[in-house]
């Protein structure tokens, strides 16, 4: 049997500092997750998250990750920015290392993983900040060899990958209703997983469904309705948009960014 953990447990054993943490699923985003590593003062991590949106903000903000591998980070309900990203990128304060990529390029990476190599090769993009100004922070290179040469991206590896299922099981066994995105690259890539499921429900259920990640990639499941709100997840629930315009209007200064993250520890 996988192990059952509140999610407090999950984040205290499997996020610690020097770790890389993949935050998935693309298009929903485990707010739950990210706000939990928040109020244990995590610190000095490597995140991965290819849906950033306005949880990486809040991350950058809140000084949790040393370095952020992502395809965005912005406000999904607008028109606002992320602030926090905004304001540390002009300032040239911003005390994280970037490693900005396409879906495609993420996918690849953790495809890359997956396989226990050190690259993927990938289409090249040529005339894109991605190639022309580095914005991947130095995922990118060329590889020469006997059939030629092609652009590669660096295997990402997560130390844990914490993934939202619709349905899990008490054997790890999860399904996820969509988007798949690039989460079971993820799985597959990851050294642990941990299922962050909005139900638990019997063995024959998720194998009705369809199982997405098999219980043999599974070390944990963590039952937490709700997980990605104020997100929204398929056939539960709507994104709260009043919730992204509060947070857009608070994070505006740096005091209302402290407040509103004074509220999240307490």
């Amino acid at each position: 049997m996988t192990a059952v953990l509140g999610l407090a447990e999950a984040v205290r054993t499997h996020v610690r500092p020097g770790r890389s943490v993949y935050l998935g699923n693309f298009g929903a985003q485990l707010f739950s997750v990210g706000h939990e590593m928040i109020r244990q003062g995590v610190s000095d991590v490597d995140v991965l998250v290819a849906s950033g949106g306005l949880l990486l903000d809040q991350l950058i903000g809140a000084k949790v990750p040393r370095s952020a591998t992502f395809g965005h980070c912005w406000s999904p309900v607008g028109p606002a920015p992320a602030w926090n990203f905004r304001r540390a990128a002009e300032s040239g304060r911003l005390d994280v290392d970037l490693h900005e990529v396409t879906l495609g390029l993420f996918s690849a990476a953790l495809l890359a993983g997956a396989h226990g190599v050190p690259f993927m090769p990938v289409a090249d993009l040529p005339g894109t900040g991605y190639t022309d100004e580095d914005w991947t922070g130095g995922m990118l290179a060329t590889a020469e060899c006997a059939f030629g040469s092609t652009r590669v991206v660096r295997a990402l590896c997560p130390d844990v990958a914490f993934v939202h299922v619709d349905l899990a099981d008490e054997d790890g066994n999860g399904y996820v209703a969509g988007p798949l995105g690039e989460v079971v690259l993820a799985a597959q890539a990851a050294g642990a997983v941990v299922l962050v499921a909005e139900e638990i429900a019997t063995g024959e259920a998720v194998r009705e469904a369809g199982v997405t990640i098999p219980g043999v990639l599974t070390c944990a499941v963590v039952h937490h309705p709700g997980a990605l709100a104020p997100d929204g997840a398929v056939g539960r629930y709507d994104r709260d948009v009043g919730t992204y315009e509060d947070y857009a209007r608070r994070s505006r200064s740096p005091e209302g960014f402290a407040a509103w993250l004074a509220e999240v520890r307490s």
